[in-house]
């Protein structure tokens, strides 16, 4: 793989942080208030996707009534989609989560491992995010161990309150 190929994918990554940082604590708040005893995986997957779209529309909206504020001129084509560019990494998050409650439904395993699977996914996905912010700040092993022990530590501790709320 050639370095440009490399540094191009690099960037992706390091800019959907926000989207899927923003998406995962997301899905951790709606898991969050889930019950375990009767749930339906099915409309728990409904759940989790139109949450997250809902709160990524809401931050596309924001972020072109804001750019609009701003800037002073109307919204056209260009600056949704800039938007909705800089928004729709949020889906990202829901996808692990969403998938782990469909396959609960289809059977392949019970609804509450599927909403366990569906937490440690999104946990997942702040502990890679963490531990790739201390590595682009430092290249160093510690920070980046410390990076995604601190973020993952965000997911946890929702994860943790959803049990003793539960």
């Amino acid at each position: 793989m050639s370095e440009d190929v490399a540094t191009e994918g690099s960037a992706s990554i390091d800019e959907a942080a926000f989207g899927v940082i923003y998406g995962a604590v997301t899905v951790m708040g709606v898991l969050m208030a889930t019950r375990p005893d009767g749930l339906n995986p099915l409309l728990m997957a409904g759940t989790l996707f139109t949450t997250v779209l809902a709160v990524t529309l809401a931050k596309t909206y924001a972020d072109l009534a804001s750019t609009v504020l701003k800037t002073g001129q109307q919204a056209n084509r260009a600056l949704v989609r800039e938007s909705w560019t800089h928004s729709r990494t949020t889906l990202i998050a829901a996808n692990g989560p969403t998938l782990a409650m469909l396959l609960s439904a289809a059977g392949v395993y019970d609804p509450a491992a599927g909403l366990i699977i569906a937490q440690v996914l999104a946990i997942m996905l702040l502990v890679f995010y963490g531990g790739r912010i201390g590595f682009r700040l430092s290249r160093r092993i510690v920070p980046t161990i410390l990076g995604g022990a601190f973020t993952g530590a965000i997911g946890l501790a929702l994860s943790l309150l959803k049990n003793l709320l539960h």
